[in-house]
């Protein structure tokens, strides 16, 4: 059984009401959402004489109106609202309030996830915010905005028992004037039974505008989130508020305790079998998450950097989202600072990251190393991916533009000189810059069976240089190149097109992208490409023989649905699955 919808009212019930509330309000025909109840906080007059200054205070700084507007600037809903969480680590601070905000009067299933949402704060600024949670059953919901050093949470955890008859405050503030409201009444019982079990009663009589306010003792305890009536004032109970929130909670925490650097892997799309099931429980997920953006003047700035850096958009808000597989993702274990300091010198001289771009938008990112330098031209080793066409496998992209972040941060243009789309790998020169220090290649250097290495990479848009450890293996590689050798290190894709060395800094071969494992292609047949370069230019390519190099694509992680066993690009499942959304 559903609880009752409470706290809606059409707009044509207004024109029915008498002027004037009880209590002296005011009434405003044109917006019944300002419709005043009780006294305002400012005029020294009903319960506010008798609630403590610091109660006072306390309701001042933590009691915010809402407002949400549909197409056309129109409002659609005004109410009352409660600080509940101003987090310093996800930088957001979230409100409690009622979901009658977007909700829909027509269909009580219906939620406007695209409305935009105002808050205007107790000090009268005004944010964008979002919807991030709410509950079809209990009216309830949780808007975020980005966060504010200064707001202050209230308090929902006092474990004090409330009995009938105990006297009690309905607390409201209107959204364009400010006004913060308070009126007083006591508990009831429910004999009635028109509401739903869970809910309780006051005798407070509140507005609309009171709607998602809270209900406190004079002591300032919270006592819960109060609803309208025509001649009481139904309210969801302190405790069922907490049970809810702590749900929520633990969604995001479940997902959190794999901590920020964790890896998130693609799982395959399940068979058919089992997709509908999956299907249910994706779906099952938005009622935890508006649509992304939630507010198109915020999703504005988002929009042009993900674009730009040819990222996909994501499908929801959710806190601690976050891209996985994006060029910017560093290695999990970072070893640089356990390098021999001539190794690290050297390294940090002659690695560095590329960027390739078609139009404005950028196609690849990856590390190169430096091989040749002289008075004018400078020489980078790298992978092919940053060249490759990303629909046709076996051609180089037209019209690319290459950029270079040289180890100081530079930013200067590069020039396809030589490739091999078949052994993955690129020379890219760069002209009017002289890198002090190359790579040391030498078919020389014998690495022991099982020897350590080190793989490198650098991210372009920071710049950091990062080092993972390994070991080399005598495990087959799974891609069809039978050069290829594989490491056990583990590197993110910046590091595609990073050299993989020993310890004591001498290269050892140029490293790929692998989900557990890094394939790399070894010194020598690097050695022998480099001298067919130099012999012929760019090597012809065998479209029957061409090995395939792929690279995993980015995609969205939404903490309240990935977890260890339900780890899956989302957005992909649901357009396999033909799922509108």
């Amino acid at each position: 059984m559903k609880i009752k919808r409470e706290g809606v009212r059409t707009r044509s019930s207004y024109k029915k009401q008498k002027a004037g509330t009880s209590n002296g309000g005011i009434s405003h025909l044109d917006n019944p959402f300002e419709e005043e109840f009780g006294s305002s906080s400012g005029s020294g007059q009903g319960v506010w004489t008798e609630l403590s200054g610091e109660v006072a205070s306390n309701l001042a700084n933590t009691v915010v109106s809402l407002a949400s507007f549909s197409e056309g600037n129109t409002m659609f809903f005004a109410c009352t609202g409660i600080i509940i969480k101003n987090d310093p680590e996800t930088k957001i601070t979230s409100f409690l309030t009622s979901l009658s905000l977007v909700r829909s009067t027509e269909d009580d299933s219906k939620i406007f996830q695209d409305m935009k949402i105002q808050v205007c704060l107790p000090d009268d600024r005004v944010e964008l915010g979002w919807l991030n949670f709410w509950d079809l059953q209990h009216n309830l919901a949780v808007i975020n905005i980005p966060r504010f050093h200064t707001l202050r949470v209230a308090c929902l955890d006092n474990q004090r028992q409330f009995e009938c008859h105990s006297k009690v405050v309905a607390v409201g503030r209107c959204f364009n004037s400010g006004k913060l409201m308070a009126t007083a009444g006591m508990l009831t019982d429910n004999p009635s039974r028109d509401y739903h079990e869970e809910l309780a009663i006051s005798t407070c009589e509140i507005t609309m505008t009171g709607v998602g306010g809270p209900l406190i003792n004079f002591d300032g305890d919270f006592i819960g989130m109060n609803f309208y009536s025509e001649k009481e004032t139904p309210f969801l109970p302190r405790n069922k508020i907490g049970e809810l929130l702590k749900q929520f909670s633990e969604r995001i925490l479940s997902w959190a305790k794999k901590g920020p650097g964790s890896t998130v892997e693609r799982f395959p799309i399940p068979n058919k079998s089992d997709s509908q099931g999956l299907k249910d429980k994706i779906l099952n997920c938005k009622c935890f998450h508006a649509r992304w953006p939630y507010s198109s003047a915020l999703g504005v700035a988002e929009k042009q950097e993900l674009r730009s850096n040819g990222y996909p958009f994501p499908l929801w808000e959710d806190i601690g989202r976050r891209l996985v597989n994006s060029f910017e993702e560093e290695f999990s274990a970072n070893i640089s600072s356990e390098l021999q300091k001539e190794v690290a010198s050297n390294m940090s001289q002659s690695v560095v990251a590329l960027d390739s771009f078609v139009g404005r938008k950028r196609s690849f990112a990856c590390t190169g190393i430096v091989i040749e330098c002289n008075e004018s031209t400078t020489r980078v080793l790298t992978s092919a991916s940053l060249v490759r066409n990303s629909e046709i496998e076996n051609k180089v992209a037209d019209n690319l533009k290459i950029v270079v972040c040289l180890p100081d941060n530079r930013i200067i243009p590069g020039t396809l000189q030589h490739y091999s789309l078949n052994y993955n790998i690129a020379v890219i020169g760069i002209t009017g810059f002289c890198c002090t220090q190359a790579a040391r290649i030498s078919d020389q250097v014998q690495l022991k069976p099982h020897g350590a290495v080190v793989a490198l990479g650098r991210v372009y848009i920071s710049g950091k240089l990062m080092a993972t450890r390994g070991v080399v293996t005598s495990k087959p590689s799974e891609l069809n190149c039978k050069d290829i050798v594989i490491s056990t290190c583990k590197i993110t894709k910046a590091g595609i097109g990073g050299p993989l060395i020993d310890f004591d800094g001498n290269f050892i071969g140029m490293n790929f992208y692998g989900l557990e494992e890094t394939p790399y292609i070894p010194m020598n047949t690097i050695l022998q490409l480099l001298g067919n370069f130099g012999a012929e230019g760019t090597i012809a390519i065998d479209d029957h023989s061409l090995s395939r190099w792929p690279v995993p694509k980015p995609f969205w992680c939404y903490p309240t649905w990935h977890r260890s066993e339900e780890e899956l690009d989302v957005e992909e499942f649901l357009a396999k699955m033909n799922v509108p959304f």
